[in-house]
């Protein structure tokens, strides 16, 4: 309790100056979605000046828009749309580029991207393969991080985000995929190895490390937003089962999915407090999804 008290008046006096740094509002675009919705939530907890534009406002490119976090994306359907999907990671963001009034500017990008390499600082060099359609995800995030750097704006930048927990609308994650089968079957099949292995990152940890992105002149470049440390299936499989009660088998010749640990380095040197482990967080979350659910 001693650590959670002390971690809690850390970010409380961390957000207050965060907050104080700017008068300029900070404009979130893709605020209907789940890491936008909670990026407004603090901002407007906290007191900020805060615009969540709905999608096609019209007005945007005509008035400042102070620091601008660019949430707008597709996730677990980008196969079945890919082309609403380039039209959100990079067509929107030219767009803002080539004609916004912004102070800074914050595209939200994935660690994904980091997929079949060892590397996972953000200078690494990365594979991707036009031929696989799975990787239309990359390319795509990977264009838009490209124009953020290369576009001919100043202060634009990258958050790479981890896999972000917390309560969602729809099941689009790992986890929560989880758990939807679980309230439906009672029980649990995994179809990758119990030793596959994944960075996690609790939402409110992540909202924290955006802003800090977005606010800071001293931020310029890519970001990864993770914990940086994976989790093993084995321990997500163990948390739902002693807290929800589902048993867990898994499929026959599951393959390993194992993730290298994400290089945080450069987010830790902004002297942002260290995000939560795991085992702090998860319980935490398992008890909102019960209540939020009904279960």
């Amino acid at each position: 309790m001693a650590r959670e008290a002390g971690h809690g008046h850390s970010l409380a006096i961390h957000r207050k100056r965060a907050a104080s740094m700017t008068a300029r509002p900070v404009t979130v675009l893709g605020a209907s979605g789940f890491v936008g919705r909670n990026l407004v939530a603090r901002l407007r907890a906290e007191g900020t000046p805060c615009d969540a534009p709905p999608r096609q406002d019209p007005g945007l490119l005509n008035r400042p828009l102070g620091h601008v976090v660019y949430a707008i994306g597709l996730t677990s359907d980008f196969r079945s749309r890919p082309l609403e999907t380039v039209e959100a990671h990079v067509c929107q963001l030219r767009e803002l580029l080539a004609h916004g009034d912004f102070d800074s500017l914050t595209y939200l990008s994935s660690t994904r991207v980091y997929a079949g390499t060892a590397d996972t600082s953000e200078s690494a060099t990365l594979t991707v393969n036009p031929n696989d359609p799975s990787d239309l995800y990359n390319l795509s995030k990977l264009m838009g991080e490209s124009l953020c750097l290369h576009g001919g704006r100043s202060g634009a930048k990258v958050a790479r985000l981890s896999n972000i927990v917390g309560l969602r609308d729809t099941a689009d994650s790992f986890i929560d995929q989880l758990l939807q089968e679980g309230a439906r079957e009672g029980r649990i099949t995994l179809h990758t190895a119990l030793s596959s292995r994944k960075d996690y990152l609790y939402i409110d940890d992540a909202v924290t490390q955006i802003l800090a992105i977005a606010r800071s002149a001293n931020a310029t470049g890519i970001f990864n937003v993770a914990h940086g440390t994976g989790v093993e299936n084995l321990e997500i499989t163990e948390w739902l089962r002693n807290a929800l009660g589902y048993a867990t088998s898994v499929a026959e010749e599951a393959p390993e999915w194992a993730f290298a640990d994400v290089d945080v380095s450069r987010i830790r040197a902004l002297g942002i407090p260290p995000p939560r482990a795991f085992s702090e967080f998860f319980p935490h979350f398992l008890e909102q999804y019960r209540l939020h659910r009904g279960i």
